[in-house]
């Protein structure tokens, strides 16, 4: 039994409750229209809460958000968990058919959307999102009834005298579901708990080297496993975030530098597409000489890390899943790589690493039987973690649990080998799985699924889909090209391809470049994926 005066559960809404009292007048988010104090923030958090709760949400509640980065989206990140709600973060730019699907397979009772994003719910079958009780609009309520109101009237109707704490009830309560990308088949919900959001935040502030005198620039987005849990360690430091419209940032990576100096930021995340846009841009970058950055998901190449380090950048490079709450392991700079060459050094920054502070030892690359693999950097095994911020398993799938947390660790599908230092460096996938690039960070996504969609199209005899890495062609990013070999007489046209994948896939699941072939096999009929990786560059280096 735990001692009630030496014992109290983790979670992470303890963290705004102290900083409004820590640092009640500080700057806690800047946005385009003003600026919120921390004990603003931790007020209106209150009166969110409880918000949700005359609505009648109660422990275990879903509360589903569909919105791009906002202040709103903060202050949802403590008064849902205040209330033993369980937030479920939603890609607004995902099909409709993804989204309804979400919402009725997590069983959200409360859906707060951002305003623009309400035409995502006009197909919707009624019966579909039946659990749906309540939806808070974010922005102009057109037609306001008893189920849509505007989210800033609710605020307004409650006050903020009753704390954020008081109603945890249990550490290990879920406190987010995040969806996979749904690589292979629907996407599975992720849960993750009070503790391991409260740890996984706590260990990042140390990895970022983040404090009171930071100020945090949103251009990761928040919907990515609770923008990597930055939200919450933010407001446990007491730092600044800046967080400006979608619009401001998507798909103008490069118009980032010069918010540098404009709002003095100093620490930043994102993929290294955006990393790799702002190092590009033609205007001053005198402004980054000091500023954090911080990257995950693909890694970054060596010439990026040295470009950076130019630029007297500190560079983080990280790297986690859904399941880990985000980053898990980073790449540890070391003293005696300083005597290296830049690219020497490059290539090791370029690494995943080691455990991250918060995950402690929990992390191995085993074989099959699972014992360590030798640290030769030339032996594949699978990565696997265990520790206080893995996920708890997924969503109302027993099965899909049971299959990637076993024998005490989380199966990652993700193959590395460990070199003689120690350091872990991903090289490949179990199953074929692409990082697709996006305007607002990136997605994993399945080739198959892809490859699937293509043969449902009448004449298709069979498909493969494969990424082109960015360098072997000297495009600017990785190309997805899917290889297509039709049926004996059939007259297929790469056109009406294109548009089968626009019928039935996400714009980032769509191939750029479609080549109509016989497919290479082996003798039991597998798809030489090797040569046609061979066979694309050469394509794409003389087209």
């Amino acid at each position: 039994m735990h001692r009630l005066h030496s014992f109290a559960a983790l979670s992470p809404v303890t963290f705004l409750e102290r900083s409004g009292r820590a640092f009640p007048n500080r700057q806690a988010i800047v946005h385009p229209d003003g600026v919120i104090t921390f004990s603003e923030l931790v007020g209106r958090a209150r009166r969110l809460a409880q918000a949700l709760t005359r609505f009648g949400v109660k422990r275990g509640d879903k509360i589903a958000v569909l919105s791009e980065n906002s202040p709103q989206v903060i202050e949802i990140h403590f008064g849902v968990p205040a209330v033993g709600g369980v937030l479920v973060m939603l890609n607004p730019w995902l099909p409709s058919a993804d989204i309804t699907y979400m919402l009725a397979f997590c069983e959200a009772k409360v859906l707060i959307v951002e305003a623009s994003f309400l035409d995502k719910l006009s197909d919707a079958d009624k019966q579909q999102l039946a659990d749906l009780k309540q939806i808070l609009v974010l922005g102009e309520v057109a037609t306001a009834s008893t189920n849509t109101l505007s989210y800033e009237q609710c605020l307004i109707d409650t006050d903020d005298r009753i704390p954020l704490d008081v109603n945890i009830e249990d550490e290990l309560d879920p406190l987010t579901i995040n969806f996979t990308s749904g690589t292979t088949g629907r996407p599975k919900g992720v849960m993750c708990s009070h503790r391991a959001a409260y740890l996984n935040a706590l260990g990042q502030s140390f990895m970022l080297s983040l404090g009171r005198g930071g100020r945090y620039l949103w251009s990761l987005p928040m919907f990515h496993v609770n923008g990597w849990g930055h939200i919450w360690t933010n407001v446990a430091v007491g730092s600044t975030q800046v967080v400006l419209p979608g619009r401001t940032i998507r798909g103008k990576e490069a118009s980032l530098i010069k918010l540098i100096p404009e709002y003095g930021i100093t620490h930043l995340c994102g993929a290294p597409r955006l990393v790799r846009a702002l190092t590009e841009s033609p205007d001053d970058k005198s402004a980054f000489a000091g500023i954090t950055i911080t990257t995950g998901g693909a890694a970054p190449s060596p010439d990026l890390i040295s470009t950076l380090e130019a630029m007297q950048v500190h560079f983080i490079h990280q790297y986690g899943l859904n399941e880990t709450l985000g980053p898990y392991v980073v790449c540890e700079e070391q003293e005696d790589w300083l005597p290296l060459s830049v690219l020497e050094r490059a290539q090791k920054r370029a690494r995943q690493g080691i455990a991250t502070l918060h995950a402690g030892t929990g992390l191995r690359v085993v074989d099959d039987a699972m014992q360590d693999v030798a640290q030769d950097g030339n032996t594949l095994g699978e990565v696997v973690m265990s520790g206080n911020t893995v996920a708890l398993g997924y969503y109302k799938n027993p099965e899909a649990t049971e299959k990637a947390f076993k024998d005490g660790w989380f199966h990652s599908g993700d193959m590395a080998v460990v070199h003689p230092d120690g350091y872990l460096e991903i090289r490949d996938r179990i199953k074929d799985l692409i990082y697709v690039e996006t305007d607002y960070g990136w997605e994993n996504i399945s080739s198959s699924e892809i490859e699937n969609a293509l043969c449902r199209y009448q004449g298709v005899r069979d498909a493969a889909v494969i990424s082109v890495a960015a360098e072997a062609t000297s495009a600017a990013l990785p190309v997805l090209v899917a290889f297509v070999e039709p049926h004996r007489d059939q007259h297929l046209t790469a056109e009406s391809l294109f548009e089968q994948c626009a019928r039935e896939l996400a714009i980032y699941k769509r191939p750029q470049r479609i080549f109509l072939s016989e497919l290479p096999k082996t003798a039991t009929g597998k798809v030489r994926k090797d040569l046609l990786v061979t066979d694309a560059i050469n394509r794409l280096q003389h087209t």
